[in-house]
């Protein structure tokens, strides 16, 4: 298949065949059985590129937007009007991933983003996943937001093969203007979630975890 630069000299050669009013049938259809194949090719490519691009934006465990690709839109958020930026850390994650498995604790982290998902999306903002068990949500700031049916509904019991597993969720808030600087917003929350979680800043732990990860067998409902 020609390159892309030679694609583009036959789509030249082509364009300017078609311009001549004495253009001969046969050389346009030489020019085109070289320049359809060449073109299909670009787009196929492409396509693929814009599927990488896709994939690396979103996570593949909880499928939401990562870190670039969530600030992207929580700016959009921002640009509409005043916003409330939320971070969520999951609390007692680690000793469910470290004792049950990576697949156990991906379950949990792909339930809490599909339910932070559908949160964010019912109240007109978008989530995303920052990394490890640390999620991040920008939503319009028009309604009374009820952060502990949040933490609620994000830590509701996961089933997890024959296991009942339950995390804990530390959540800090940040209000903001239209247009407010994103990343100021991100640190007041940030500050606000350590605060919640019993830390005065990060690595530094203050209180124990109000809430463990809690492992039950997991029973069918009757």
């Amino acid at each position: 298949m020609p390159s892309g630069i030679e694609t583009g000299a036959l789509l030249d050669r082509a364009r300017t065949d078609l311009a001549r009013p004495d253009a001969s049938p046969v050389d346009l259809r030489r020019h085109l059985t070289r320049v359809v194949p060449a073109v299909e090719e670009l787009l196929a490519e492409n396509a693929a590129l814009h599927g990488q691009l896709a994939r690396a934006r979103t996570c593949p465990v909880t499928h939401l937007p990562t870190r670039a690709a969530w600030t992207e839109r929580a700016g959009q958020v921002l640009a509409q009007g005043p916003t409330v930026v939320l971070l969520v850390d999951l609390d007692g994650f680690k000793p469910v991933n470290d004792r049950f498995g990576h697949a156990a604790g991906d379950d949990v982290l792909a339930a809490v983003g599909a339910r932070l998902a559908a949160w964010s999306a019912a109240a007109g903002g978008t989530a995303g996943r920052l990394g490890g068990d640390e999620f991040s949500v920008a939503v319009p700031d028009t309604l009374s937001l009820d952060l502990d049916a949040l933490r609620t509904l994000l830590t509701r019991p996961v089933r997890h093969q024959d296991l009942t597993l339950t995390v804990g969720a530390s959540i800090g808030s940040a209000h903001g203007p239209a247009a407010a600087d994103l990343s100021a917003l991100l640190k007041t929350a940030d500050a606000a979630m350590y605060q919640a979680k019993g830390r005065g800043r990060r690595g530094r732990r203050l209180a124990p975890l109000a809430r463990l990860a809690r492992v039950l067998p997991f029973r069918k409902a009757a």
